[in-house]
């Protein structure tokens, strides 16, 4: 989330510092308009990208079941997985593929 709210800013920032040397007449509603499109296109493409690394780190073998010491299968992700915070932020946003839901 804080991911996605900052780059929200940063886009936000930037639109209404162009937008308004364009038109400087831009009202403040364009400006909010134009963040919560932005916000929205953000998250969705962090969730996309998210799904991709799970997709990719499942085919190359970097995701798996290790056998945990109270007789539990444990998710396990590599650590040399390249992608792995993006694998663990699909986890949590999807916790029964972990189990844990």
């Amino acid at each position: 989330m804080l991911l996605t709210v900052a780059a929200n800013q940063v886009l936000t920032t930037a639109f209404a510092y162009v937008a308004q040397q364009v038109d400087p007449g831009l009202t403040i509603m364009e400006t909010l308009i134009f963040s919560c499109v932005t916000c929205g296109l953000v998250s969705h493409w962090l969730r996309a990208d998210a799904h991709r690394a799970w997709c990719d780190a499942v085919e190359k073998g970097y995701v798996g079941p290790r056998h945990g010491g109270n007789d539990e299968d444990v998710l396990n992700i590599a650590e040399k997985c390249p992608r792995r915070w993006l694998v663990v932020l699909h986890i949590e946003l999807n916790p029964e593929l972990a189990g844990t839901a």
